[in-house]
């Protein structure tokens, strides 16, 4: 026999999380479904140390710090790990088929986000069997005077670097472009950072399922002889971005992500929130995924 619940959150990230502590505060009959086995999506697991400064009435967050805030205005146990959902059937009710059983609803807001994901690989060499090649960072203070290699252009890959500068002398950003995608100013005041453009791995030297040195191969034109670099490490950090595995459902889509009206609905009773959600000057961040759970709560509600 399927389960009901009133509102149906299909995501604990960050926007699933903000959705289900308004319906929280205002004693709904809600579920949860979260197809992975933790709660926040990507912030907590790839980007834990990643400040957040977007969110309106809160200076500056860290992103391990938001979810654990979030998570203190929902009810646990009203979210159900590992249940992942397989299919949506729209209608009056709406049907909701998942790993655990069938549930269903009168309102359905998906908050998938970009949904289940893999980190890209940094593309060298025994990758795979190198212990100290990471793609997520739990703690910046163990890295104190350590030896480090970032690799990406993007906010989370300055980001990390910046921080890391301020404990190590040692911190080496190497991104295959000219110019950051991310906010270069993150890294304008960084005076120990050393910074290479545009390079790419090469390959690394292992000693005992340890990387004690990455060689980098700077990018040029055709027929030009490239520069190779070799910097020793204790650690390497990839931020290249996410494999992910969108769910779009039966809904139509606008790429990878599902189309969405001024409403932020595909029906009268479903929506879509985050950062799966596809609408003309899109932003996807924190504040934008609020302020589109706030519209469609106040609908519903």
């Amino acid at each position: 026999m399927e389960k009901f619940a009133h509102i149906i959150i299909i995501g604990a990230g960050p926007a699933g999380l903000y959705f289900a502590s308004k319906c929280e505060k205002d004693h709904k009959d809600y579920l949860v479904l979260e197809a992975s086995d933790a709660y926040g999506g990507q912030l907590p697991r790839l980007y834990p140390e990643k400040d957040i400064v977007d969110i309106e009435g809160i200076d500056v967050i860290k992103s391990k710090d938001y979810i654990a805030k979030l998570l203190k205005e929902v009810n646990a146990n009203k979210i159900l790990l590992n249940t992942k959902a397989i299919d949506i059937v729209p209608g009056k009710k709406v049907l909701i088929k998942t790993t655990k059983g069938d549930f269903s609803c009168d309102y359905l807001v998906i908050a998938t986000g970009l949904g289940l994901s893999t980190p890209r690989p940094l593309g060298v060499n025994n990758e795979n069997d190198v212990t100290n090649i990471v793609y997520k960072l739990d703690d910046f203070k163990s890295l104190a005077n350590k030896r480090v290699a970032v690799f990406g252009g993007g906010d989370s890959a300055l980001d990390w670097a910046k921080h890391l500068s301020e404990l190590s002398d040692h911190i080496s950003l190497i991104h295959r472009r000219t110019e950051f995608r991310g906010n270069a100013d993150t890294i304008k005041d960084c005076k120990n950072l050393h910074v290479y453009l545009p390079y790419v791995p090469d390959h690394i030297d292992v000693e005992n399922n340890k990387a004690i040195s990455i060689t980098i191969r700077e990018v040029v034109e055709e027929g030009k002889t490239p520069k190779f670099t070799t910097i020793p490490v204790d650690l390497i950090l990839v931020n290249y971005g996410n494999i992910a595995e969108v769910s779009t459902f039966p809904f139509e889509k606008d790429g990878a992500f599902i189309k969405v009206d001024n409403r932020f609905s595909v029906s009268n009773n479903i929506f879509v929130i985050g950062d799966v959600a596809s609408y003309k000057n899109k932003k996807r961040r924190i504040q934008p995924s609020i302020n589109e759970a706030e519209v469609v709560y106040k609908f519903i509600d």
